[in-house]
């Protein structure tokens, strides 16, 4: 009984678990996966990122898998590395008979709405195809450096392996603000085509405490926060829960 107990509360999840989550992923679209995952957190990070892609299929977009690595999937861990050595997707629609492509990015820098000369980088992001930027200028050992331009970013998503607390809650409307200010003011510019939110994802179960401020924070802004996605993503993600994600929302018709 002790065992059943941890395991329902525990914001940790066995590797076998998500070994298998990523492998069948990775079978439905007919790839092969380089698992360099070391750490849970890496794990649930891989998982998060194919939930999103399973968002965008569910609501209506084509799905390629982009850029593989020796002919393998090959996630991006880290801030670490340029984006041309990882994989990613490319989510694509047809709107009025124009398609509209974007990509599914891992751990892409973004350029801040605030500073053009700031850069962070969230765990997923959707940026418009083909915009990811390089540069030597960045670092001063003239490493390179690869980024998104704010005007090209769609959403982003943060992804924590925590039980969830106040802190963590409060520090992810900073970057909504330092990502997407327009967020903070006008529940965020209209698109024409469906995006997520701004959503943070974490693995574990809130308390009384952290329930209040989710509600708080979601009444005043278009945000998702996701909790015990170790044992709820499936049914966050699933078809018929799909809709209750908050999404950025489409121009009204003119």
């Amino acid at each position: 009984m002790g065992t059943k107990t941890a395991k329902k509360t525990s914001p940790f999840k066995e590797f076998a678990l998500f070994e298998k989550e990523i492998k069948d992923f990775a079978n439905k679209y007919k790839t092969i996966v380089v698992n360099q995952a070391k750490r849970t957190s890496e794990y649930f990070e891989m998982s998060c990122f194919n939930y999103i892609v399973r968002f965008y299929e569910l609501n209506g977009y084509d799905l390629e898998v982009r850029n593989l690595q020796a002919g393998k999937y090959k996630y991006k861990c880290s801030p670490a590395g340029i984006q041309s050595n990882f994989s990613h997707f490319e989510a694509s629609i047809e709107i009025e008979k124009k398609k509209l492509n974007f990509e599914i990015q891992h751990n892409l820098a973004v350029q801040s709405s605030q500073d053009g000369k700031l850069f962070t980088t969230p765990d997923i992001s959707v940026i418009k195809k083909g915009k990811v930027k390089y540069t030597k200028e960045y670092y001063n050992t003239k490493t390179t450096f690869s980024y998104v331009e704010n005007k090209d970013l769609m959403t982003f998503c943060e992804v924590k392996q925590f039980n969830p607390f106040p802190e963590l809650l409060f520090n992810f409307i900073g970057v909504l603000n330092e990502l997407k200010v327009e967020y903070m003011t006008d529940n965020g510019i209209k698109h024409s085509t469906d995006h997520i939110a701004p959503s943070l994802m974490i693995s574990g179960k809130p308390n009384k405490q952290t329930t209040t401020i989710r509600e708080s924070l979601e009444s005043r802004y278009n945000i998702n926060i996701l909790y015990d996605l170790f044992f709820n993503a499936t049914f966050t993600f699933s078809k018929g829960n799909i809709d209750d994600l908050r999404k950025t929302g489409k121009k009204p018709c003119s």
